[in-house]
């Protein structure tokens, strides 16, 4: 939150140069040159605030990583064969490696998640201390993002589901093949096994390439190009309906704000889109870690 101080020295310094000479330095929240140091010695502390936050939330997300990892193993050391019968290798491989990374990718972005609606709604007040009114309009338009919004996270839901199913039919195909492997070369059964390989393939990239293209068109261009719009849309309304001139301070604090709110608009969707993917992979891993365990036979010395 810090990172909001620079904003407001920023509009001080403006102001300054757009008084005349001599200067009203009581019309000035802070003296010229404390702004300037103020300049340098935030945006540091901000940046050194924020890296330690990333390493901390980073050292989490690999320790459950790396706790869901030995959980998986363990399972799979003491399944039984009731319980075996209802998974595969390629989903329990899958699993491994691919809801695991899911659960750490959510705990890199959760910190960002949580602090990204503070972040828009103390520069929307600031926003609305500087051009009054027309800070509506961007809400407004803000607003009008929120169904476009669960179209996206809800298609961006089944697309995963359906990567998911596809990426265990494969593995668990190669592992068949793999185990198999000297019947098949006895018989010359390469090609039908290839080509089955391939479909299986071919729909998988064909999910990951849809699941792409619709987080990149509803993250990328709808959430990146918000910030962009927005003042461009308040702009236009200050000046059409508000009698005060708009002034370089006015501007230039306006901008930079909406220039904070791009990495929150960022960061929220992307956590929303890490939260519903973790979503997925916990009730896989859930699903598979309820499964029936052999019993214990060999009991520890009293």
């Amino acid at each position: 939150l810090l990172q909001f101080l620079p904003v407001l020295i920023l509009n001080d310094l403006v102001k300054y140069f757009e008084m005349g000479s001599p200067p009203n330095y009581q019309a000035l929240l802070f003296h010229p040159w404390g702004d300037v140091v103020g300049l340098l010695v935030f945006p540091l502390l901000v940046a050194l605030l924020q890296t330690r936050s990333q390493v901390i939330f980073n050292h989490c997300a690999i320790f459950i990583r790396t706790s869901v990892s030995n959980l998986l193993f363990s399972k799979a050391l003491t399944i039984s064969a009731a319980g075996r019968a209802q998974t595969s290798t390629g989903q329990v491989v899958n699993m491994m490696s691919n809801d695991t990374t899911q659960l750490q990718r959510f705990l890199q972005f959760v910190g960002f998640t949580l602090v990204a609606p503070i972040q828009i709604i103390i520069a929307l007040v600031l926003i609305y201390g500087q051009v009054g009114n027309a800070t509506w309009v961007g809400v407004g338009f803000m607003f009008c993002l929120i169904p476009i919004n669960g179209v996206v996270f809800s298609s961006v839901s089944k697309q995963r589901r359906k990567v998911l199913k596809y990426s265990d039919a494969r593995v668990k195909m190669v592992n068949e093949v793999l185990a198999g492997i000297r019947i098949i070369k006895f018989y010359a059964w390469e090609k039908p096994f290839g080509k089955e390989l391939n479909r299986l393939r071919d729909k998988e990239l064909k999910a990951l390439t849809n699941l792409a293209y619709t987080s990149a068109i509803g993250f990328s261009l709808i959430m990146l190009s918000a910030p962009i719009i927005n003042p461009i849309l308040v702009f236009l309304v200050y000046i059409n309906t508000e009698s005060v001139t708009l002034d370089a301070a006015t501007a230039f604090t306006t901008i930079a704000l909406f220039n904070i709110m791009r990495f929150p608009f960022a960061f929220l969707p992307m956590g929303f889109l890490q939260y519903v993917q973790s979503k997925i992979a916990l009730k896989r891993l859930s699903r598979y870690l309820e499964l029936s365990e052999l019993i214990e036979y060999v009991m520890p010395n009293s």
